[in-house]
């Protein structure tokens, strides 16, 4: 009886152990497949705007955090340049990512979601602490089986909060070089 008791104790232990190991595995090597350099295009739903950039991918910081810059030109023929700093958040167990753009006077926080089964990264923003200007994100980035590809359909609201301007757009991006 002894001993049932002891290995089932053993048992419950080491599933605990593993699931909280599971819990913590979680690191920015899971979003490796961002490495590399991509074509994007964006396209407004409701507009006829398009935006066409060039995103480098890069490990930094002792390879703690994605580094994603871009060039982008868009339909109307202006230039902007844009960088977003993705990290594992080992305390908070999630990923985070800063974005700064060259066109834009905010810089933007949110939390990305990643569901490796279904190849998706979920962005959401993660609010605007101290700030009085309404901004809220939501898209889904679902990448193709060998991650060379992804389409991203996302939406902005911003300005007043009760009677937001919207922003709907389908990203599409294509891997041009690995790492």
């Amino acid at each position: 009886m002894k001993k049932v008791l002891l290995f089932s104790c053993l048992v419950a232990l080491s599933g605990m152990i593993i699931g909280q190991d599971n819990i913590s595995s979680a690191s920015i090597k899971d979003l490796s497949f961002l490495i590399g350099t991509w074509e994007v295009r964006e396209d407004n739903k409701e507009k006829t705007w398009w935006e066409e950039s060039v995103r480098e991918g890069n490990y930094i910081l002792d390879s703690t955090y994605i580094e994603l810059s871009a060039t982008a030109t868009s339909s109307s023929g202006k230039q902007r340049t844009y960088l977003w700093l993705i990290h594992y958040n080992t305390k908070d167990q999630q990923f985070e990512m800063v974005s700064m753009f060259s066109n834009w006077h905010k810089i933007q926080f949110d939390i990305l979601s990643w569901d490796k089964a279904k190849r998706t990264l979920t962005v959401q923003s993660g609010g605007d602490p101290g700030s009085n200007e309404y901004h809220e994100r939501f898209g889904e980035i679902v990448f193709d089986e060998d991650f060379n590809g992804y389409i991203w359909n996302g939406e902005n609201k911003y300005g007043e909060k009760e009677n937001p301007k919207i922003w709907m757009y389908l990203e599409k991006g294509t891997r041009v070089k690995n790492p």
